[in-house]
């Protein structure tokens, strides 16, 4: 058991950052959230941790996300109760007494919504997640490979409107109904048995968030210190001089080119969508999802988004392993280079070279 207190909470927005691997929302979006949970923590005390073999296998445990922009929250602001009021609704429509509060997605804005709501229901958090960094979609997760159910799911915004979704195609009606609510909405979906979140979840993701967070604030270690503590690498140093960007289906699409400057006519090449997802180095796949790229900029170490990669930028990229729940192939297919469109295959991690 660990009780999370305020001065976890800038490491912990840190480490989610750079497990949301460039999407879920960068540094300007999480210190909202950062904001709202240190808040809550005071006015309630801390958030009481449980490791997922301290968790009661009998319970319930409540997953909250957020669906669409993050960037859109500069324009539409949270009012801060919106996992709340999403779950008054599902509980009008599913009545599971709920014990605890679980992780959907550690990556990004959503690593710390669990943890607020967890905060104000006074109900402890369980360590586990299903995705131990960030993906895109509602389906790309342990828990629906699994088969353990998303609906009937809520979803909630700031002006206060609301439903309850519960249909096959989750991922299609959820972001219609999102892009109708305004960009960016909040969902809570069905509870989970806890053994069975346990058993088909990401654990320990939460634990891994404050440890990433301790090592990137540490400024006097080198970024490639910095990268073998956090158990990946530093893949290169580069420029970018050139961004290509264009709208595909639900998601944004991209390609960033890099000259190195740690090496002599040099390129890598990053395609990203809402996240950084390959990196190819003179052509050559290196870095593939659903291992972790992270692009820091190469003066202060801060997280660069997708959104917020420009030409001129001089950046590091840091490749970081996959929580092991994603390597069996079974359920790597869900997250691999093929799910996003791309025809690559996956590299395995490599590790420090």
């Amino acid at each position: 058991m660990h009780l999370l207190g305020p001065d976890d909470v800038d490491r912990l927005a840190l480490g989610v950052v750079v497990l949301g691997s460039g999407g879920g929302g960068g540094e300007h979006e999480t210190h909202a959230f950062a904001a709202m949970l240190r808040h809550e923590i005071r006015q309630s005390g801390p958030v009481t941790v449980l490791t997922p073999e301290e968790a009661d296998p009998e319970g319930h445990g409540i997953r909250v996300g957020l669906i669409g922009a993050p960037t859109v929250m500069i324009e539409k602001l949270p009012s801060g109760r919106e996992a709340e009021e999403a779950l008054k609704a599902l509980q009008a429509h599913d009545s599971t007494p709920v014990t605890a509060v679980i992780g959907w997605e550690i990556g990004g804005c959503n690593g710390l919504l669990p943890l607020i709501l967890a905060a104000r229901l006074g109900l402890p958090y369980v360590d586990v997640d299903g995705m131990g960094r960030a993906f895109p979609r509602i389906d790309q997760t342990t828990y629906a490979a699994a088969g353990l159910p998303t609906t009937p799911l809520a979803i909630t915004e700031p002006g206060g409107n609301r439903a309850v979704l519960d249909a096959t195609g989750i991922e299609k009606l959820a972001r219609t109904v999102m892009v109708d609510f305004g960009g960016w909405a909040m969902m809570v979906a069905k509870p989970l048995k806890l053994a069975d979140a346990v058993g088909a979840g990401i654990t320990g993701s939460l634990a891994r968030a404050l440890s990433l967070g301790e090592i990137w604030s540490c400024a006097e270690l080198s970024v490639e210190e910095r990268a073998r503590r956090s158990g990946g690498f530093l893949l290169a140093r580069g420029k970018v001089v050139e961004v290509w960007r264009e709208s595909v289906g639900d998601f944004p699409r991209g390609t960033v080119a890099l000259r190195r400057l740690d090496a002599d006519d040099a390129y890598v090449r990053l395609e990203m969508q809402g996240e950084y997802l390959v990196a190819l180095v003179d052509g050559e796949p290196l870095v593939t999802t659903p291992d972790l790229l992270c692009c820091l900029d190469a003066e202060t170490g801060h997280p660069l988004t997708t959104e917020r990669l420009g030409f001129g930028a001089v950046i590091d990229v840091v490749a970081l392993p996959s929580p092991p729940e994603w390597v069996p192939e079974e359920l790597r297919a869900r997250v691999d280079p093929r799910a996003f469109g791309y025809d690559l295959g996956y590299v395995p991690f490599r590790g420090a070279e």
